[in-house]
């Protein structure tokens, strides 16, 4: 009878290993898959990652090109010289006074030496 116990607890100890041995091979399958799974998602990521930041040049590009054109534009009018017209009601020789003036005060500011 001891015999038929010892052979019952043997039967029992190598099921239990059995379950064991299952459960971790099931563990290791599911710890593969979990693996797949997250390297599945960090590419997902870096993909999304990779187009906002695709995006993101893509606007920034385009709003320097806007940027310097409206650069360009301002310093077009800028550099265009505009037609002045003379002074209403002044004549020719008051208009010469008054650039000889100009250009004595302009002199004066930008002399050397000169303490204003």
């Amino acid at each position: 009878m001891v015999r038929q116990t010892h052979s019952d607890d043997s039967d029992r100890v190598d099921a239990a290993f059995n379950r064991v041995l299952a459960a971790e091979a099931k563990a290791r399958e599911a710890v593969e898959e979990c693996r797949q799974e997250a390297a599945a998602v960090l590419a997902a990521a870096e993909e999304h990652a990779r187009r906002i930041a695709s995006r993101a040049d893509h606007r920034l590009l385009r709003a320097h090109r806007i940027a310097d054109a409206q650069v360009a534009r301002a310093l077009s009018d800028l550099l265009t010289p505009t037609p002045t017209e003379p002074a209403a009601g002044l004549d020719a020789e008051t208009l010469a006074r008054l650039d000889r003036a100009i250009a004595a005060l302009a002199d004066e500011i930008l002399r050397p030496g000169s303490e204003s």
